[in-house]
């Protein structure tokens, strides 16, 4: 058997993208000539069955060409409405809560903040919003999965806290474990704000929209008991040559009779441009309902072309509802 091309990374900041060559590079763009390559792994075969990939698999982002490790897996119900048609169909879904390299955190697309959830403040049922840097919520299918060849194969504080990493008793290449309580952990704990509830997809003019939704919990605010969802939403210019910049959005939030609405320039404090050097965005934040089901979000986006041209983009509507019985098959799946 032909074994499988490592994977070299060409070192210079502060943008990158991927190369599958015969020589597997990962090129980082640099006016710089002649760039160190480095070997960190040889890829192998992407899962194509309904199998889910174990924690501790290595790999790289397809899209946003990160490396990262798979921390746990879950199933959730995929929801998508093609181009020009009003119905959705819906599946189900492979998702993974990865940790990402800290060498890539300033050049991988996205804020490294984009993590969150809701850790016990003071005795009177308040509840901390709290980040967590360099983890993310990823797709199976932008998945690239390849074996470590260095002993430290990922830079992130929480890497050695929840994997172990031994050699292999034949060549070189390192396997990497989760710690065997913490595993026994998560599949007692049900750690629901790590797993995605749904996902929504709806393609405009070329441009996808993906909506993540994860329930937090409920904390008290001002004395009053509110339920808190965490939302991710990713563009991506599915005609990359084509650029356009994101110029504003639109979202509107209905909860039992009460619409809350909100507008502004781009997002989280950008104006991000999707073009053939960073085709895609994502970004995360948060919204507060007073009720635990009967939620709805949607909006747009304005996009502007390079000829000063404007067109909307639709943010699907999503279902801002807690956890419940009818559908906790569906829900979650820690990797078994």
């Amino acid at each position: 058997m032909v074994a499988a091309p490592p994977i070299r990374l060409l070192f210079a900041v502060p943008r990158r993208t991927l190369s599958l060559s015969s020589c597997r590079h990962v090129r980082f763009r640099s006016s710089n000539p002649a760039p160190t390559t480095k070997e960190i792994g040889r890829f192998v075969a992407p899962i194509t069955t309904d199998a889910l990939y174990d924690p501790g698999q290595l790999f790289i982002h397809k899209t946003f060409a990160y490396k990262g490790v798979v921390v746990c897996a879950f199933k959730c119900r995929f929801q998508e409405k093609k181009s020009n048609s009003s119905d959705r169909s819906v599946s189900q879904g492979r998702y993974y809560q990865v940790l990402i390299d800290r060498g890539d955190w300033s050049h991988m697309g996205f804020p490294v903040d984009l993590t969150s959830y809701l850790m016990d403040g003071t005795t009177r049922g308040e509840k901390l919003l709290t980040l967590i840097n360099g983890m993310d919520c990823v797709s199976h299918f932008d998945i690239l999965p390849f074996t470590a060849m260095e002993r430290e194969p990922l830079d992130h504080d929480l890497f050695h806290r929840i994997f172990d990493v031994n050699e292999e008793t034949e060549g070189k290449e390192f396997k990497i474990t989760m710690k065997t309580n913490l595993f026994e952990n998560y599949m007692a704990s049900q750690r629901s704000w790590l797993a995605p509830r749904d996902v929504y997809r709806e393609v405009t003019q070329n441009i996808e929209v993906t909506v993540t939704t994860f329930y937090l919990g409920s904390s008290m605010v001002s004395g009053q008991l509110r339920h808190m969802w965490r939302y991710v939403i990713r563009l991506e210019n599915h005609s990359p040559q084509d650029a356009v910049i994101l110029r504003e959005r639109s979202l509107k939030v209905y909860s039992l009779n009460n619409m809350n609405q909100a507008h502004g320039h781009g997002v989280i404090g950008k104006q991000p441009e999707l073009n053939v050097q960073n085709p895609a965005f994502q970004f995360s934040s948060t919204v507060e309902l007073a009720h635990s089901k009967g939620g709805h979000m949607w909006g747009r986006f304005r996009m502007e072309r390079e000829n000063g041209s404007t067109f909307d983009v639709a943010i699907p509507t999503v279902v801002l509802e807690s956890f419940d019985e009818r559908n906790a098959g569906n829900i979650e799946k820690s990797v078994e």
